[in-house]
């Protein structure tokens, strides 16, 4: 059994309105380069800093790829408890707006 849904969505040209529904569960924003570095510091805890870290070091390579392409980058983690409509509602709007938003990784731990 899983606790989250990880996904990370690559959108650009979006309405206000899409971007606030997309961020909805955002746990990282990722615009520029930077943003992937000097960011990671693991302590005694394992928090939700801790587990972002690891979700952009599995990602990162694609991460760089839609940066390179304009695209800004979201990091969602999604309980589980909640997790089906709204990766459903993702996945949706992925197809409803082509291009414009796509869901580039999906995982679940």
């Amino acid at each position: 059994m899983y606790k989250y849904t990880i996904l990370a969505v690559a959108y650009k040209d979006v309405t206000p309105e899409i971007e606030a529904k997309i961020s909805e569960y955002s746990v990282r924003t990722i615009d520029e380069t930077d943003d992937l570095h000097n960011y990671c510091t693991y302590g005694r805890q394992f928090d939700q800093d801790s587990r972002v870290c690891i979700y952009l070091d599995w990602y990162q390579n694609n991460i760089l790829k839609y940066l390179s392409d304009g695209y800004k980058i979201v990091l969602l983690e999604i309980p589980y408890s909640i997790n089906q409509p709204i990766v459903e509602a993702l996945k949706q709007v992925d197809i409803e707006l082509g291009d414009k938003v796509l869901v580039i990784e999906h995982d679940e731990v």
